[in-house]
């Protein structure tokens, strides 16, 4: 099972009445209403209370006028056949976790299941203020909540479990795309996306509370990231212009997730009269092994590429990249050797790959010339 927040939409207004009558008559093409109730309203727990029960609802949200988005819609996925193992106890059973889990226990709510083919879901429509405190509840980081919640109701109820998503198989975060270790390997520079992985939490906790798409890439350009269309997908990219999947920095950053938050893809949009904001987290060049003679090294690269249209052809090769550079260095700074064995052994950690002895670096460095 997968459980989806759907965030709302960039100029559309926050309309709790129309969700909950959404949700009580299943209205898309070939879908029927499985099972409906509602929690924690006066009015009553049935179908047949559901106009009473959103008065009673807009009555608690009109306290907060100066809130936009006063709604947690909630979309939980069944695998095929998970159907028929549930009862309608079961479904506000597992109802009722996730609002434990996302604060929303004592908050008013409307939730059905729908049926269309293979397709079993459960819609939850929170109101996000409280009945009786009148505060606003805003989960933080709610996708690991989800998960964790998902996986739980799996293994409680004997449910399919959803492909990936597991403990023993779930994508490690931090795992280098092929793209970015060769990056890596070929130069003993940093890439971009183990920049943006250093750096995923802050980037995670400052999507998540971006209401828009203009928004969504403020949080971005402030680590020097930019996100666009490609193929059917959408993708991360350097200044440089290295790039990488967006779903690769979490998967409530695909396409599909995103759009479904913030409506169809929008462009960065210059601001007039304004100056971009320098990023805080800037994607620079640097070694990605370090040692404690590499900044002495490091700023003679520098330096040397600042003037790289005056070198010969040899020494525009060398200066490509930090390992191009060390290599040629070799010949005549023993400092540069240090480095290279340093690399070599560092690597083996770093790029996964079967360490390099000292002799083995040596003779490299010497048949690259």
């Amino acid at each position: 099972m997968i459980a989806t927040k759907i965030g709302k939409k960039s100029g559309v207004p926050d309309n709790y009445t129309r969700l909950g009558e959404y949700i009580a008559a299943a209205e898309e093409k070939d879908e029927k209403l499985h099972q409906f109730w509602i929690r924690n309203c006066d009015a009553g727990t049935n179908i047949e209370d559901l106009n009473l029960a959103l008065l009673e609802v807009e009555a608690v949200r009109r306290q907060k006028p100066d809130i936009a988005d006063k709604t947690y819609h909630l979309v939980v996925s069944f695998r095929p056949g998970d159907q028929d193992k549930l009862t309608k106890d079961d479904l506000m059973a597992i109802e009722a976790e996730y609002a434990k889990a996302l604060g929303y226990g004592d908050h008013q709510r409307v939730a059905g299941t729908h049926i269309n083919t293979d397709n079993f879901h459960m819609h939850i429509a929170f109101n996000k203020v409280h009945p009786e405190t009148l505060k606003v509840i805003t989960p933080h980081r709610d996708f690991n909540i989800l998960a964790k919640v998902s996986r739980e109701m799996e293994k409680k109820y004997g449910l399919a479990i959803d492909p990936g998503m597991t403990d023993g198989k779930e994508r490690d975060p931090n795992k280098l795309s092929p793209a970015a270790r060769n990056y890596e390997a070929h130069t003993w520079q940093e890439s971009f996306q183990r920049h943006v992985l250093k750096h995923r939490e802050e980037i995670l906790e400052g999507l998540e509370k971006a209401n828009t798409w203009q928004e969504a890439h403020e949080v971005l350009s402030g680590y020097d990231i930019s996100i666009k269309l490609r193929g059917n997908g959408m993708v991360l990219m350097s200044p440089d212009g290295q790039a990488m999947k967006a779903s690769q920095l979490d998967r409530s950053c695909s396409k599909k997730m995103l759009e479904e938050r913030f409506g169809v893809f929008e462009a960065k949009q210059a601001k007039p009269h304004k100056k971009d904001v320098k990023p805080k987290r800037r994607y620079k060049q640097r070694p990605l092994v370090r040692h404690s003679n590499t900044l002495t090294l490091w700023r003679r690269y520098l330096g040397k590429r600042k003037g790289l249209h005056q070198q010969p052809g040899l020494m525009v090769r060398a200066l490509r990249n930090w390992k191009m550079f060390l290599l040629m260095e070799a010949h005549q700074d023993p400092l540069a050797i240090v480095l290279i064995t340093a690399h070599y052994e560092a690597l083996k950690i770093v790029l996964n790959k079967p360490q390099i002895s000292r002799s083995s670096s040596h003779n490299v460095f010497h048949r690259s010339h």
